[in-house]
């Protein structure tokens, strides 16, 4: 190259717009030319704001999850705080989305083949009577007609009786002739061919469910089939609760509920006032609704609630209606509440001492993610709600799912036991 860059030339060699061609050349002038070296120096210190700009946007998204990472987030293999993290990123990074939807199309395209078993024959067929009897003949004699092979054992047959016939006396010869002949004992039947191995049946299907717009299967051998398009994790959990058949209670619904107390005495004057909602339960939006029952005679009503320690979070102000709407509380969370009723300048509380906490928890933000996902990829299964509503304690949600399955299989029995125990855990 001869003379010195151009302004042009510069500016597409920085941007790496030349052609391989164009591109050596200019490396080469530049490696030989102090004047334009200082150039691109100069335009490198004006791009400087521009690429800490970049660098800024780049640290605001965060570390980019890997390849494995994304992977086992698609197979749904990752839990709690990891799946949360990557969620989070994914909803704020334009680079790694497309990527993870890519993934997860691709591992549902292949999902069929992944569960496909291969291997090889594992035994020869055993030759048959004619390949034996081929092997030890000279080759000319291959060009006889397959039939004449055939029909070798009844020819024998015949050559044998007709000899035995022979034999005999010329009175047993003259009333076999006169149609007198004893009759022949049946031979017993001779097959031709090798022995068939027995083949095991095919395995029948145990469960059959109508699933919204699919039908589910599972045969003795625990194959599930009608739900390709499902994550393996969520397929894991379907297969068990079939197997099963029934749903076992949320972890999460543990310590939100107990018996009441007839220890300590109680208030006859607040007998019928009470909390109705939410107690005992896992609930999936964090703004809650309170309702209770209205004590006779109260001129107002005031909502507190208490956190895991009992430091009081909210509180309302006084009330005349019977339900607060109150402000978004933190997920993951157990909160207890419980609301004072004012009555002749008296206050009565409710929960009574003897009656149980009203105690609930606000679903965690990773597992509200996945159900309002699974709501809108399979809105019409609802097998799969109720698994992944159950799972996260969601028991009035799950009942309905339940529900909506048996109607669709009013004969089946394992839709029935699947209601029945989801049922149960609300007791």
């Amino acid at each position: 190259m001869t003379g010195h860059l151009s302004p042009v030339q510069l500016e597409d060699w920085r941007r790496r717009r030349l052609t391989p061609k164009e591109l050596l050349g200019a490396d080469d002038h530049l490696a030989e030319c102090a004047e334009c070296r200082r150039l691109v120096e100069s335009a490198l210190d004006n791009d400087a704001v521009a690429l800490y700009a970049e660098l800024a946007a780049e640290a605001d998204v965060g570390t980019h999850p890997t390849f494995d990472e994304s992977a086992a987030y698609v197979d749904g293999l990752l839990g709690g705080e990891e799946r949360r993290v990557i969620e989070d990123h994914l909803a704020s990074c334009a680079q790694c989305a497309p990527l993870v939807a890519d993934l997860r199309a691709f591992r549902s395209e292949v999902a069929g083949d992944l569960d496909r078993e291969y291997r090889p024959e594992t035994t020869a067929p055993t030759a048959n009577w004619l390949t034996r009897i081929k092997a030890v003949l000279p080759a000319p004699l291959f060009k006889i007609p397959i039939w004449v092979y055939a029909a070798a054992p009844a020819l024998l047959l015949l050559a044998v009786a007709w000899w035995m016939a022979w034999r005999a006396t010329p009175n047993e010869r003259t009333t076999r002739i006169a149609g007198a002949s004893p009759t022949l004992a049946p031979s017993p039947s001779v097959n031709l061919g090798s022995p068939t191995p027995p083949t095991p049946e095919a395995a029948l299907a145990v469960v059959k469910l109508n699933d919204g717009d699919s039908s589910l299967t599972l045969d003795a051998n625990g194959r599930l089939a009608g739900v390709d398009q499902w994550p393996s994790d969520y397929q894991r959990l379907a297969r068990e609760a079939l197997t099963a058949q029934r749903v076992e209670k949320s972890p999460l619904l543990a310590g939100l509920s107990r018996p009441g107390s007839a220890l300590m005495g109680g208030d006859d004057e607040g007998q019928g006032f009470a909390v109705i909602e939410p107690a005992g339960k896992v609930t999936l939006t964090d703004r809650q609704i309170f309702r209770w029952s209205r004590l006779s005679g109260a001129s107002g009503y005031v909502v507190e609630v208490y956190d895991a320690r009992f430091n009081r979070v909210l509180s309302s102000p006084l009330l005349t209606s019977l339900s607060w709407t109150a402000p978004p509380l933190a997920r993951g969370q157990v909160y207890s509440w419980q609301v004072r009723a004012i009555r002749d300048g008296q206050e009565y509380i409710a929960p009574r001492q003897t009656a149980p906490q009203a105690k609930f928890r606000v679903l965690d933000q990773a597992t509200a993610n996945e159900i309002a996902r699974a709501r809108r990829d399979y809105a019409s299964s609802h097998l799969l709600l109720g698994l992944l509503y159950a799972r996260a304690g969601l028991v009035a949600e799950a009942e309905q799912e339940f529900r909506a399955l048996q109607k669709a299989n009013p004969d089946s029995e394992v839709a029935r036991k699947l209601l029945a125990s989801v049922s149960g855990s609300r007791r």
